[in-house]
Formats: structure tokens, C-alpha cells, sequence
């Protein structure tokens, strides 16, 4: 068990050196940060790896923490555009549900101010989901998450339930930077789920994603983590 209150703010501590993404062998940090200004606890679990003898930053994975109910809250990741496509996403949510879930943090949601529509979709496969379905009948702010038919690419496409909240999206910085594609149709296309992600200047009320399914969780990170085991 991790005593995380007790934590020094700012120093590292290794949590495992035993796993790889890709042809790297990888160590995982955790660090309690400084305050941003919100006065919650904010914590970054980051992947090291050994490359020409230095040691190299890939990605992070970030999230609060309430000591006294014992909920986490999941902020965002960033992997190094150098180190995509190696399935470091998926670890660093791996490695943040079993982390949280071994210390007694078993209350886990997601910042409603998450704008990367795949990451949600990520978390979703993990067992995050809405409290009430109906929303996605009744929200304009509903993303499909899509790919091609009968094709090796495994491009993840967004098809917009509302034109304006496309274009709004298209203003972003992770429409700029995240590589996303927009359809248009579904012909064609397998759609893979849906997302609700209001945007953060928008009137809608933000979603609440949380955790629902526990039994996903504990299984599908343990299915990941086996993955990445040396």
C-alpha cells in the first residue's frame, strides 16, 4: 500500500521497472505535484526508458486524488508523438486503475474538462461509462468513434452527431495535434462506440463519466499489464 498523503512533493518514486511498450524496456514513476490551483492533490504516473544509455521520457498519465473519500479523478495523458502507436496509452490507464484499485481508490472519474474524444473512448473499454445511457439520444455533444471496413487502417475516425459542435472541435488543440480524422457518413465504416465530450467554452452541462464496470476494470487491466510484463 502507498501512503500517498504522505508523498514529498516532486520526488519520484519508481513503482516498477519490470515492463516494456514496443522495443523499450520501461521504468514507472510516480510523482506528487506542486498545486495547480485547484487544491486537490495531483499526481503524474510517468514512463521512463533506457534508450543510448540515457534515460528518456515517453509519456505521462496525470489524476487527483480526494485522501478523505478516497476518489480519483483521471485528468489526461501525453505520450511523446516519437513513442505512439506502442500501446502506452493503454498502459498508463492500466497502470493508473491498478494502482488506484490496490491502494483503496476504487471511487475513479474522469475530469469533465477531458477533451480528447479517443481517450474517453479508451477509458470506456476499461468499464468508464455515463450514469444514464439515455443521454446519447438527447445530447447534441455525441462522437462516434469509427474505423474502416475490411482494412488494415486502424485510423481512429470521429463522426459528429451536430455540425457545430464539429466545428467547434475543428478549433481545438487536439484536433490540431492528435491527428484525429473527421467522417462524414458511416458507409462504409464500423463504428466502435460513442462519447459525449462537451466542449470547455460550451453552454452544455458537463458529463460525468465514472467507473461503473469493476469487474471490466480488474480484468482488462490485467490483460494489458500480462501484455507489457518482461
Amino acid at each position: 500500500m502507498i501512503n500517498f498523503q504522505n508523498l514529498e512533493v516532486n520526488n519520484k518514486y519508481l513503482l516498477t521497472n519490470s515492463f516494456f511498450c514496443g522495443d523499450f524496456n520501461q521504468e514507472l514513476y510516480l510523482k506528487k505535484s506542486i498545486d495547480d490551483g485547484s487544491h486537490k492533490p495531483k499526481f503524474y504516473l510517468t514512463i521512463y526508458a533506457n534508450i543510448n544509455n540515457q534515460s528518456i521520457m515517453q509519456g505521462y498519465l496525470y489524476f487527483y486524488l480526494d485522501y478523505q473519500s478516497k476518489t480519483s479523478s483521471f485528468i489526461g495523458i501525453k505520450v511523446l508523438n516519437e513513442y505512439r502507436n506502442n500501446n502506452m496509452a493503454s498502459f498508463l490507464i492500466a497502470s493508473y486503475i491498478s494502482l488506484c484499485m490496490n491502494n483503496g481508490y476504487e471511487i475513479l472519474n474522469i475530469n469533465p474538462k477531458q477533451r480528447k474524444p479517443f481517450i474517453l473512448y479508451l477509458l470506456k473499454t476499461y468499464g468508464y461509462e455515463v450514469n444514464d445511457l439515455n443521454l446519447y439520444e438527447i445530447r447534441k455533444d455525441v462522437i462516434s468513434i469509427c474505423r474502416k471496413k475490411e482494412s488494415d487502417d486502424l485510423t481512429k475516425l470521429l463522426l459528429f452527431k451536430d455540425i457545430k459542435h464539429e466545428l467547434s472541435f475543428m478549433s481545438t488543440n487536439s484536433y490540431k495535434f492528435d491527428n484525429y480524422q473527421i467522417v462524414h457518413s458511416k458507409d462504409d465504416l464500423i463504428i466502435l462506440d460513442q462519447v459525449i465530450m462537451p466542449l470547455q467554452n460550451a453552454s452544455l452541462i458537463p458529463i460525468n463519466y465514472e467507473l461503473i464496470d469493476k469487474d471490466k476494470a480488474f480484468n482488462k487491466t490485467n490483460l494489458v499489464l500480462s501484455r507489457h510484463k518482461k
